[in-house]
């Protein structure tokens, strides 16, 4: 596999990487057999679902019949047009579409006979497929005079509760000849709050946080993160990793690629850094099954009161420039949206550190576990 590693390390520590380093092949991809050499068989959603120890899964529903966009550029469209069966269907926040609700639409499946590698065991052959399509000149959600692409968040397990564990999966297609241009966005995930970590918004480790994947030019592609690291720091330093103060991080550019007219399967699994001042949260994303990078330095939060909570569907080009704009009306096509997780995280003050930190809950099964350290105070007092 493709090890990220950053981040100071003991010598010890460094000594155990190193070998394993030393007796572990590389992955690299092989564009001629369009999988990752060197690499065991490819991995189903549901065995991933397993191996990472999730407990709930969701499975975004797909109409049995076409429907068409909305055609009116509305956060609050009818339940006959794309936008408002997922507005009825997909347990978005607030019931909102943030932008592009005229350009969502399902139809059928533009490569049937294309199917990845590794495809969820819950793909149905009758479903229909999201359609999402980018207008000639539109580029990054408001910013040019033509809005394409889409964006909103879902909460497909109910409330505001964070996960210690998330994996996002869908099958993902780009129509033959398509123009990749600088880039653009792909659906990822969220934590805390919701419209902070994209756009430029930064993340502080105690607000908000955001794992996204991006195609790049000729179909390349990456992780595109908000979290909380500055430009100088050991994770920035990582050679597969670019860094830039103004918006995301790009992590693995390069080490994904989609090609056009063919169905890409991508499942993308994080777990938080415990405790939260620590530099060792989990990244791992899989291509039709295939691992295709693997991180364990990622400092998703400084807090323990930031944690995944839910599904991120963000998609467009850009970049936030006119060099990012697509010069042609254009479509990416999705299918087998799926979110899993772990269980709720633990919640606690500060960064719980060697000076601990005040642990505010934990939710397990429905049922919500206050602790304090006054109790324990207490309980040692006593004692």
């Amino acid at each position: 596999m493709v090890a990220l590693l950053s981040g100071k390390q003991s010598p010890s520590l460094l000594l155990l990487l190193a070998s394993c380093l030393l007796t572990s092949p590389l992955t690299t991809y092989n564009s001629n057999n369009n999988h990752f050499a060197l690499a065991d068989a490819p991995l189903t959603h549901d065995q991933l679902y397993a191996q990472y120890g999730l407990v709930k899964n969701w499975v975004a529903p797909m109409p049995g019949t076409p429907i068409a966009a909305s055609g009116l550029n509305n956060s609050q469209p009818g339940p006959d047009t794309g936008a408002g069966y997922i507005l009825h269907n997909w347990s978005t926040n607030y019931k909102t579409i943030t932008v592009g609700a005229n350009d969502i639409s399902f139809v059928a499946d533009p490569f049937p006979s294309s199917p990845p590698a590794a495809a969820s065991n819950n793909n149905s052959t009758n479903s229909q497929v999201m359609q999402v399509n980018y207008p000639k000149g539109s580029y990054a959600p408001k910013a040019g005079p033509v809005t394409g692409g889409t964006s909103f968040y879902a909460k497909p397990f109910g409330d505001d509760t964070p996960f210690e564990k998330m994996m996002i999966s869908y099958d993902v297609a780009f129509p033959s000849g398509f123009d990749w241009v600088l880039g653009g966005k792909l659906p990822g995930i969220y934590g805390g709050q919701i419209h902070s970590c994209s756009g430029g918004n930064q993340s502080t480790g105690d607000n908000c946080l955001s794992m996204r994947l991006m195609w790049r030019q000729d179909g390349g592609g990456e992780v595109y993160a908000y979290i909380p690291v500055e430009d100088n720091s050991n994770f920035c330093k990582n050679s597969n990793v670019q860094c830039n103060d103004k918006f995301g991080k790009s992590i693995g550019r390069g080490l994904l690629y989609f090609p056009p007219a063919t169905w890409t399967r991508v499942d993308m699994v994080m777990q938080l850094n415990e405790p939260a001042g620590y530099n060792n949260g989990i990244l791992d994303v899989y291509i039709n099954g295939f691992k295709a990078i693997s991180m364990n330095t990622v400092p998703y939060r400084t807090t323990g009161m930031v944690g995944f909570q839910g599904l991120m569907f963000s998609t467009f080009f850009g970049g936030n420039t006119p060099q990012y704009a697509t010069p042609v009306d254009t479509a990416v096509f999705f299918r087998n949206v799926q979110l899993s997780v772990g269980e709720p995280a633990r919640l606690y003050e500060g960064n719980g550190g060697s000076a601990g930190g005040k642990i505010i809950g934990s939710r397990f099964a429905g049922e919500t576990i206050v602790f304090t350290l006054l109790v324990v105070l207490l309980g040692m007092f006593f004692s």
